[in-house]
């Protein structure tokens, strides 16, 4: 007994193993990957445009001819006449070579601050869609799994089915050698044992398609059913809405980047360079350096253009609230459809559960009455198959009541490897 006991507490644990392991590998499969990929993309996104506030720095060199002598920089008036009178180089050349930087930086412009921040969102976006499409899979992989322990126990059942007839079979035959019994009665038993065998064939081929979409998900083979237990799910914000939420917030703040490009922008440039040459009046080698620091400001005083960006925009911002809204009213109704379908299946399960019984109690009152021959073939084989489909009515509503617990937990964005184990 104690063995048998330690045996069952063993398996129990591996199959509550079982079905942790299965969820752990739903993270592990390229979709997931693409899916967290996504999320860094929105984050280098976030950096690119924070670089944007930081200097930019380029150095630059150029060799250029003219088909007259040009200035290397601009000359003062007293320095021109000196450079003349003392016979000395011109800075005027032909061919110049220059070699230098420039150096620019944004002080004041509100668009790339206001995009900084609607990244942000998208970002937060993200990672809830993020989320969501994991559980979506661990969802889906609950309700595979509770699907192929239904064909493991419709075949259990049919498995058992065959067992009793082949019992009832063997008495038979007894009979129909002495003839009491019509040798019908045993060609019927066996066309129904043929039929059983067709039906499990079918099961088994539903099995292999299970466990094969079962694999897709996980990577890992299924050869026996996974048993596991549901516990509580919280209740909460639906977690559709806030991947939601976050787009509409950066939608608030297209609004507002889409104003901010009729304020002025500032922007600091440094730039400098060196500029060598042969002066054209002497031939003597010169160089001579330039370099300037200013803020520049553009200011779109009046563009068109800009107020219909506003305007589409502000559209755009709507339609994400009206989506809200939308869902909302969606997975309110999921919700009350869900808790009313497991209010019915668990009143259904109970029933279940006594039919049972009564047809177990049913049938062996039947096998009785078949063999001292006051019962038809076909009546009896009606308490076969009456036992037999309750017991996959039973595996079927446990079924279902696991795969709208997977879609409740999903809605409200429960920790699925928290609720069944």
């Amino acid at each position: 007994m104690k063995k048998t006991l330690l045996l069952s507490l063993m398996l129990i644990n591996l199959n509550a193993a079982q079905i942790t392991k299965l969820l752990d590998a739903v993270s592990s499969i390229p979709d997931t990957k693409i899916d967290n990929l996504m999320v860094k993309e929105a984050k280098t996104n976030k950096k690119s445009v924070e670089a944007s506030l930081m200097p930019t720095l380029t150095l630059n060199a150029s060799m250029e001819h003219f088909n007259s002598p040009v200035s290397l920089k601009q000359l003062t008036p007293t320095l021109s006449a000196s450079l003349i009178q003392t016979n000395s180089a011109i800075p005027f050349s032909k061919n110049i070579l220059k070699v230098g930087f420039n150096v620019s930086m944004p002080v004041f412009i509100k668009e790339i601050y206001d995009n900084k921040t609607k990244i942000s969102h998208l970002i937060n976006s993200t990672k809830y869609q993020a989320k969501i499409n994991l559980l979506k899979k661990e969802a889906l992989l609950i309700t595979l799994v509770s699907k192929l322990n239904y064909l493991y126990s419709l075949k259990k059942a049919l498995e058992t089915q065959k067992n009793s007839i082949q019992e009832t079979l063997k008495g038979i035959k007894v009979g129909v050698k002495v003839g009491r019994i019509p040798e019908f009665k045993l060609l019927r038993l066996k066309d129904s044992l043929n039929n059983i065998d067709i039906s499990i064939s079918n099961i088994n081929t539903n099995i292999y398609d299970t466990q094969a979409k079962i694999y897709n998900l996980t990577q890992i083979k299924t050869t026996a059913p996974v048993e596991f237990t549901s516990n509580q799910i919280k209740k909460g914000e639906f977690i559709y809405l806030k991947p939601l939420k976050e787009q509409l917030k950066a939608s608030e703040y297209d609004v507002k980047i889409a104003k901010d490009k009729n304020l002025p922008k500032l922007l600091l440039k440094i730039q400098g360079y060196r500029a060598y040459a042969k002066a054209y009046n002497n031939d003597a080698s010169i160089h001579e350096d330039l370099a300037s620091v200013g803020i520049y400001i553009s200011w779109d005083v009046f563009n068109k253009k800009n107020s219909s960006t506003v305007q589409k925009a502000k559209i755009s911002k709507l339609k994400s609230s009206l989506q809200i809204q939308k869902t909302l009213i969606e997975l309110n109704s999921q919700i009350t459809s869900i808790n009313n379908s497991l209010k019915e299946l668990k009143r259904a399960i109970l029933q279940a559960k006594n039919s049972i019984e009564l047809k177990q109690q049913l049938l062996k009152s039947a096998k009785t009455a078949f063999k001292l021959n006051t019962m038809t073939v076909d009546e009896y084989l009606k308490y076969e198959d009456d036992l037999a489909k309750a017991k996959a009515n039973l595996a079927n509503l446990i079924a279902t009541k696991n795969s709208l617990l997977a879609q409740k937990a999903l809605i409200y964005g429960n920790n699925l490897k928290k609720v069944f184990k």
